[in-house]
């Protein structure tokens, strides 16, 4: 992932892969926009992975469970993310420490007010995989694309752990 604000770039933060993920392709956004509460809005360009084994190598920890409920929000890159409690059933990679989990859904950054255009990922009652990175003391899905898999029972992973 590139963070990109004022027309400089910065490399870091959730589900960076600069140098090693293969990308095909990023969700466009170099431009400043003002954020919801009146400041400047760093627009991300998500990398994107051309595997779902390219998101489980890159990610943090890597986890089977369902969102029970929204527990609140929360701000990353000057945008509100909502934050989910998420019944864990297994962890593929990682260590996240507690079998239920808060981790935020990672919103599309210059998207004025609306932080999902897509819908929230997380806002589901159905089973999933969950990639997240951790910033700060707070969980995130690694992108606001390829951050959640849907997962029904009896489907086989699509990566190899």
């Amino acid at each position: 992932m590139l963070l990109t604000s004022c027309g400089g770039k910065v490399t870091g933060g959730p589900g960076t892969a600069e140098s090693t993920a293969k990308a095909t392709g990023s969700i466009l956004g170099s431009t400043r926009s003002p954020g919801p509460d009146g400041g400047t809005v760093a627009c991300v360009d998500w990398v994107r992975f051309e595997t779902p084994q390219g998101q489980y190598d890159k990610a943090s920890v890597v986890l089977i469970g369902k969102s029970v409920s929204q527990v609140g929000m929360t701000s990353i890159y000057g945008s509100k993310a909502t934050t989910h409690l998420v019944e864990v059933e297994q962890v593929l990679k990682g260590n996240p420490g507690r079998e239920n989990l808060r981790i935020s859904s990672m919103p599309q950054t210059c998207s004025g007010s609306d932080s999902y255009l897509d819908g929230d990922p997380l806002d589901t009652a159905e089973r999933v995989i969950i990639f997240a990175t951790k910033q700060g003391d707070e969980w995130f899905t690694m992108t606001p694309a390829q951050g959640v898999l849907p997962f029904p029972q009896g489907a086989e992973l699509p990566f190899h752990s």
